[in-house]
């Protein structure tokens, strides 16, 4: 059948792919379902090159073993409990720290109590080393000679002798009772404290503290008193035996 003169052409298909149909360039791709991940834009590395670093890990993010990959959504692994704060106390070395109460009983006897002030300001710094404290130990053993405020200080230490037990687990001591039996017969009550405090030594440090050994300081407390009031007492002797020769 041939075309009639002044006929249009007939339509031509434009959804051929056809080049010679007249179809022209091929439709739009359409858009991907919601939902479909986009297709890979990169193209694979070429062979033989090194592999990509792996992406850095967010802090607190959980690690897995190697060869096994961290599965989405687990949590991270809780951190290491706190560790306590380490007690304060003698330094490494430092375990010379116990005194007998045979030891203290016969410095005291033989300075005329005069041992007590260096036993006090001794304990006094390790009692706040021990506890953390800032009490000024040459104030408070000063403030041993002043009446009623020596009780008081005592008090102090030896309440802190007995909190610091109690922290390792030891008893208590009973520091009102063991004060005031003190104002009758101290020798007996500060044998006691001593002891509590030798057994304190004893738990801190694990059974490892020995007796410290005579400082020059501690030998001093006990000699200059006794030469001193020994002498005293000497001389008032030899005076009173001098008198009685003379008047008979």
């Amino acid at each position: 059948m041939t075309d009639q003169p002044g006929s249009p052409p007939p339509p031509r298909d434009v959804t051929s792919g056809d080049p010679l149909a007249g179809g022209g360039a091929p439709p739009p791709p359409t858009a991907p379902p919601p939902g479909a991940s986009p297709p890979a834009t990169g193209s694979p590395p070429p062979a033989g090159s090194p592999p990509a670093p792996p992406a850095p890990r967010e802090p607190g993010a959980p690690s897995a073993p190697p060869g096994q990959p961290v599965p989405p959504g687990a949590a991270a692994p809780p951190a290491p409990p706190a560790s306590t704060a380490a007690a304060v106390g003698p330094a490494a070395g430092e375990l010379a720290i116990k005194r007998s109460v045979v030891r203290c009983a016969v410095a005291l006897i033989l300075s005329f109590g005069v041992y007590s002030f260096y036993w006090f300001f001794q304990y006094r710094k390790r009692m706040n080393a021990e506890l953390g404290k800032n009490d000024d130990a040459g104030l408070h053993t000063a403030g041993m000679l002043v009446p009623f405020l020596n009780w008081y200080l005592i008090y102090l230490l030896w309440k802190d002798i007995s909190d610091a037990r109690v922290r390792i687990g030891l008893s208590e001591i009973p520091v009102i009772p063991y004060v005031i039996g003190a104002i009758f017969i101290a020798p007996v009550f500060y044998g006691l404290v001593n002891a509590g405090l030798n057994e304190y030594w004893d738990r801190r440090t694990s059974g490892q503290a020995v007796d410290a050994p005579w400082t020059g300081g501690e030998k001093l407390a006990v000699i200059v008193p006794l030469v001193l009031f020994g002498g005293l007492w000497l001389l008032a002797i030899l005076a009173a035996l001098a008198a009685s020769t003379l008047s008979s």
